[in-house]
């Protein structure tokens, strides 16, 4: 009885851990099931400014990470390598705005100039919106021994195809026929966005953390 006792209150250890990686800066929330069996909950966040120069156009963009996360360890050999599987809410997108070069915007070949093109403005998103998660990873924090855990997970989740919207406003002074032309080509411009970054539909998810066992 009293074996069984301890058995169920390591089961029931509960861990918080501090983290960033490539989903953002964030937190987890750890639950031991069983011995060999852990439940993750979590949240990360974060923004990072850069410039995409993946066409002609050249395009200021802001990524903006948002991401809930739900995921099972399982400690094959009770240590603290792990395999997991789970699931990621992603949040995350992509605004972006076009910016001449020299004075000018080329797309799909054509070059307009900066006076006539009011904005281009666009946006990826993730193709999913639950996205499956598989990983690998170091570090059982509900485990008996130090309350500080050192953690490290490497995986990839499936997002889905992007979905690349892209809008150019014409500007006043663009006669009727040429903003036409502007709207056909900035389509193409879209859809070769959504050929360039096609390989995002594996995220990576690579971060490391600290956990600490209550």
């Amino acid at each position: 009885m009293v074996l069984a006792a301890a058995a169920n209150s390591a089961h029931a250890e509960v861990a918080a851990a501090l983290k960033a990686g490539t989903l953002g800066i964030g937190a987890d929330v750890d639950f031991g099931l069983t011995e060999q069996l852990t439940l993750r909950v979590g949240y990360s966040a974060g923004s990072v400014n850069r410039s995409v120069d993946q066409t002609d156009v050249h395009y200021d963009g802001k990524l903006k990470l948002s991401n809930f996360s739900g995921v099972l360890d399982w400690y094959p050999w009770s240590g603290a390598f792990r395999m997991s599987l789970g699931a990621v809410g992603t949040g995350t997108k992509v605004d972006a705005t076009g910016r001449p070069t020299a004075g000018t915007y080329e797309i799909n070949g054509r070059v307009y100039s900066a006076a006539s093109v009011g904005s281009i403005t666009g946006q990826l998103k993730m193709g999913n919106s639950v996205a499956p998660y598989v990983g690998l990873g170091w570090g059982n924090p509900v485990r008996a021994g130090s309350p500080l855990t050192f953690m490290f997970d490497v995986g990839a989740m499936y997002a889905g195809q992007p979905k690349v919207t892209l809008t150019a406003n014409c500007g006043a002074a663009l006669p009727a026929p040429t903003c036409a032309q502007l709207k056909a080509d900035t389509a193409v411009e879209a859809q070769r966005l959504s050929d360039e970054v096609n390989d995002l539909k594996w995220y990576p998810v690579i971060s490391l953390g600290l956990a600490y066992r209550f």
